[in-house]
């Protein structure tokens, strides 16, 4: 659900997966500092699934996941 840690952290690893540089220090620091700990943990268990995941994207999804990871820093 967007608005979620666990879909922030989503996003930032389809990012990784796409190729789109995260700064993930500026995502997590935007997070409220309840919220922090349960996206790290997803992060963590989605980085364990996208290490097997095919690391290529079309342009139309490498767009969007840029967006949305750069909305995700300035939120």
């Amino acid at each position: 659900m967007p608005g979620t840690p666990e879909f922030a952290a989503a996003q930032v690893s389809r990012a990784y997966d796409c190729g789109v540089r995260v700064d993930r220090g500026r995502v997590l620091a935007r997070l409220p500092r309840e919220e922090r700990q349960r996206f790290i943990a997803a992060n963590a268990a989605f980085a364990v699934k996208s290490y097997k995941a095919p690391r290529s994207c079309d342009a139309y999804e490498r767009a969007s996941i840029q967006r949305d990871v750069a909305a995700l820093g300035w939120r």
